[in-house]
């Protein structure tokens, strides 16, 4: 796709019109309310002169309109409720404020482009999981094979679409400012529940001034419900998740603020979540239904304690997920959802943890923050590798020889920054700090050989026997299995960063910022069994290596304001992910590099903010060029297809993007647009996996070169009931799944609705959601595989297609 003149013209014309874009629908007809670091979205407060509302702390008054959760305070008796609720004002679209430059900002203030969605619209929509937060955000694609293992692209920067793809994620997940990207391989992504979530934050272009290697083009930001002083909350849910043919599943939670010591201002804040996922896929081969349905628990606890100009946070976050048969891909890219090339069960299950310490100090004219964190993650994938070793299991395979593939990760990182900023309001403000980040990672792949395992594999009779007698017969299992592998890593990042802004003449903000950094990684693979030997002329392998990397990032920004309704700005900021050490041998024949450099990127962005109708109707528009230069790429040995990380080309990245939202004069009745452009392709020839010549101004896998969203959602009073009704459509426009372009993927519309109905008049506040989502059950893929076996008998194809259409009910109460 060429950004000719024409298509620039439009869609600047569509956006000062009102046919693209927008930010979250839902905060169309919030309450504005005055950003407070004690309030919770359970305080009610009046009306804030400048309409802000803040969603990285619980937001006074909830984003789609809806009355905020009633609270009691402990030493005061509840105000009578009215019998019948207020009438719904047209209001101006209020501000929303966030912790995305690690100071409360507004995020029209911000120069660079991020989406931010409220926790309560999260759950009055029935979104479920990671997926569901940002399938409608322009300018991202998402592809998930299970709770944990997700994909994403922003801006077109990635270079395949596998759910389970081995380089590090070009994006950052982050919970706070706690980074969860693995910076050695990709590995579990966390995917909380939206319930008691204050919000999440979708961050585009290079965030690595800030937050380090953790997010080449992009970040996602989780931002935990925190707890309220001197109140009692308790608030549950329970939700029944049912797509079409596929099996019922129920959800539910339950949360508690408790006020410990009122006096003192300490508070806790416990959560709870039983998350279960509905099947959709079936077996043909064995004839079960819904084999990839799972589940696990969530649990979340946050101590704060504020003592004066202190304010200290403990969070503990812990969550699990397990599938006996965890398979995502089917065997047509249109449906029905079924396949029959396992022959054996995928169990899968991951575990991932947070705990951590923040501690603020304000002093008269700056303030100092630490956070120290820890990080933990454990996961088993499995997969049968029986087609990848005979190609498609015939009729009546036996399930007896198969081929499991079993992988197992446990990793470990500790993070300690520190940091002191200026206190807010001031014309110059800086920030300053330091981090210190160490990862650890164990790391194991294992093609089991039934008949080996069976024979003198470690379970079996004749192998315990010679343990017993002494006889080596481990050497023998280990000469005659497939492939048994480990890696043991250990990464670090030292860095030193800082931000400068400061205002001239009270209209324009100019800042800079920077990074130095140091990164280092050391470990690799150690692996034995017939397929490494195959590759590395008869002999184990052994591919430990170290790699050590510095360097700068640097960030600059100017925004102009022309008046209080219309200001533009300027960005330009550097990227980086970490390099590192192949989890595949390394031989002088195959080809494979010990290492890998780490790739950056560099991001340039102009944009222009308006509002218009005294703030009723905001028109936004973002244009951005990006240079990325040795893009990691995962590609695969010739005859025994074993993968690897390599440095690859080059890649250049432009766009547009584009946001409206019209709270309309029909009172109750908003409207939201969002849309983008993308046109991300490769620089320079090179020769792929499968001896394939990708050539210049080749796309760039997962791209989608058009994007668009609108939703429209009315909200009036019916008696003691607040009723809403909305609807939206949201199309992908078609992309690649590799490189290579082996499999067509997206290029499909989806269309939603929902009905809200709730009451602060009744007892316990109840509210029930209903939701629909893609009503017209559209099924299009939106990653897939080529899987080619070692027996040459051809390839096949593989696709994970998006979500079928689901229904889900939520009703919620709070008190």
């Amino acid at each position: 796709m060429q950004l000719d003149t024409r298509t620039v013209v439009r869609l600047s014309a569509l956006a000062v019109a009102g046919s693209l874009a927008a930010f979250d629908s839902t905060v169309l007809h919030a309450q504005p309310a005055t950003p407070d670091e004690n309030a919770a979205s359970s305080a009610v407060t009046p009306p804030a002169a400048d309409g802000q509302q803040d969603v990285d702390q619980p937001a006074d008054a909830t984003p789609s309109g809806d009355a905020p959760l009633a609270t009691i305070p402990l030493a005061e008796k509840a105000a009578p409720i009215p019998s019948t609720p207020a009438p719904v004002a047209v209001d101006q679209i209020p501000e929303i404020v966030v912790t995305a430059t690690k100071r409360k900002e507004s995020i029209r203030n911000i120069p660079e482009s991020i989406t931010a969605i409220s926790g309560q619209s999260l759950e009055d929509h029935g979104h479920l999981n990671l997926v569901d937060f940002v399938q409608d955000t322009p300018g991202v694609t998402v592809t998930q094979a299970s709770p944990g293992l997700t994909h994403f692209s922003i801006r077109g920067i990635s270079t395949d679409t596998s759910p389970s793809s081995s380089p590090p994620s070009p994006v950052g997940f982050f919970i706070g400012d706690t980074a969860f990207s693995d910076p050695y391989l990709g590995g579990i992504v966390p995917d909380l529940s939206a319930f008691d979530l204050a919000g999440v934050q979708v961050l585009k272009g290079p965030q690595g001034t800030l937050f380090g290697g953790a997010a080449l083009s992009g970040a996602i930001r989780y931002e935990l419900q925190q707890p309220v002083q001197g109140e009692w909350q308790v608030r549950g849910f329970a939700q029944t998740i049912q797509p079409r043919d596929g099996s019922l599943a129920v959800t539910g939670g339950a949360a508690v603020n408790i006020p410990v010591l009122p006096d003192d201002n300490l508070a806790l804040r416990l959560a709870y979540v039983r998350h279960n996922y509905p099947g959709v896929i079936d077996d043909t081969r064995s004839g079960e239904k819904d084999i990839d349905h799972g589940g696990g628990n969530q649990y979340r606890a946050i101590l704060a304690w504020e003592p004066d100009d202190w304010r200290l946070r403990l969070t503990h976050l812990s969550q699990d997920y397990a599938a006996p048969n965890a398979v995502f891909s089917v065997d047509s890219p249109t449906g029905p959802r079924e396949t029959d090339i396992n022959v054996i069960p995928v169990p899968a299950h991951n575990k991932f943890g947070l705990d951590s310490l923040e501690v603020d100090h304000d002093f008269d004219a700056f303030k100092v923050v630490s956070l120290t964190s820890r990080v933990f993650k454990d996961g088993l994938a499995s997969a049968d590798g029986t087609n990848a070793i005979i190609g498609p299991p015939p009729a009546g395979y036996p399930s007896a020889l198969g081929f499991p593939l079993v992988v197992t990760e446990t990793s470990d990182a500790y993070a300690q920054e520190l940091r002191l900023q200026s206190a807010d309001g001031t014309p110059f403000e800086w920030l300053v700090g330091g981090y210190y980040y160490r990862y650890t990672m164990d790391y194991r792949i294992h093609l089991i050989d039934p008949l080996t395992e069976g024979l003198i594999g470690p379970d079996s009779p004749l192998y315990q026997l010679a343990a017993n007698l002494g006889l080596p017969i481990g050497t023998l299992y280990d000469d005659t299995g497939l492939l048994d592998g480990t890696s043991h890593v250990k990464s670090t990042e030292k860095a030193l960063f800082a931000d400068l802004s400061y205002t001239l003449w009270d209209h324009l903000k100019l800042s800079a910022g920077a990074r130095l950094y140091q990164t280092a990684v050391a470990g690799g693979f150690i692996g034995t069994g017939l397929l490494v030997r195959a590759e590395n002329n008869g002999m184990d392998a052994d591919s430990r290596a170290r790699l050590t990397e510095h360097g700068i990032n640097p960030k600059f920004t100017a925004t102009y304001e022309f008046s209080d309704d219309i200001s533009v700005y300027l960005q330009v900021a550097k990227g980086f992910r970490f390099g590192g050490i192949q989890v595949t041998p390394s031989t002088p024949t195959n080809g494979v590099p010990p290492t890998f450099k780490s790739d950056t990127l560099w991001n340039h962005e102009i944009g222009l903010r308006t509002s218009w109708l005294h703030r009723t109707l905001t028109a936004d528009l973002t244009a951005f060029y990006i240079r990325y230069k040795n893009p990691i790429i995962s590609q695969s040995t010739q005859g025994i297809p074993l993968g690897y990380n390599d440095n690859v080309s080059g890649a250049i990245s432009r766009g547009l993007e584009s946001a409206v939202v019209w709270n309309t004069p029909l009172r109750g009745f908003s409207v939201s647009l969002t849309g983008a452009l993308t046109d991300a392709y490769i620089t320079a020839p090179f020769t792929a996996s499968g001896n394939v010549q990708i050539e210049s101004g080749q796309e760039m896998p997962g791209t989608a070169p058009q994007q668009y969203n609108a939703s429209m959602q009315y909200l009036r009073p019916i008696g003691n009931f607040e009723v809403e009704i909305n609807t939206g459509y949201n199309y992908v426009s078609k992309g690649y799944s590799n490189i290579q372009h082996d499999i067509d993927i997206n290029g499909y519309g989806t269309w939603d609705a929902g009905l809200i109905l709730g009451s602060e008049a009744l007892f316990l506040s109840p509210k029930l959601a209903i939701n629909l989502s893609n009503i017209l059950d559209v099924a299009r893929p939106n990653s897939g595989a080529v899987v080619g076996p070692v027996v040459p008998v051809g390839d096949f194809r593989t696709y994970n297609l998006i979500p079928p259409r689901t229904l889900t009910m939520r009703l919620s109460l709070e008190f």
